[in-house]
């Protein structure tokens, strides 16, 4: 669904009202679930790949009304480097839910333009894996 998104919290730390309303996020909200009691939530651009702001790990639901949804979790940051885990910061967003359609139908050229592209990238990331697992191999 599309929705706004506010962010309400800065690395962990409650931001005041103010704060939370100056930066909200437009896009697709997408919750699905990971395991059996396990649930992520992220927003994601146009294209339907692109995170817009970090993905939100082991999201619990706290208020559904008419102004909107407020899901908390942990807000999981992506790792400098090939290794490791990236920063964890307790999130909380307020999701404002519209009726916008977030994605534009793409033409057939534009949707075998980017099936291409994310099978080139899937190959890119076989071979750097395959490289790194076999440092002989360089």
């Amino acid at each position: 669904m599309f929705a706004t998104v506010y962010r309400c919290r800065h690395e962990g730390a409650l931001m005041d009202r103010l704060e939370v309303q100056s930066h909200p996020v437009d896009g697709e909200l997408v919750v699905h679930r990971r395991g059996f009691n396990r649930r992520i939530a992220k927003l994601l651009a146009k294209d339907g790949e692109t995170y817009l702001i970090p993905l939100l790990d082991k999201v619990q639901l706290l208020t559904i009304n008419d102004r909107g949804v407020l899901i908390s979790g942990y807000e999981m940051h992506p790792p400098r480097g090939s290794k490791g885990s990236g920063a964890i910061y307790r999130q909380t967003w307020w999701c404002v839910t519209s009726h916008v359609p977030a994605r534009e139908r793409l033409s057939p050229a534009d949707a075998r333009a980017m099936e291409r592209a994310r099978a080139l990238r899937r190959e890119g990331e076989e071979v750097g894996r395959t490289m790194s697992a076999h440092s002989g191999r360089r």
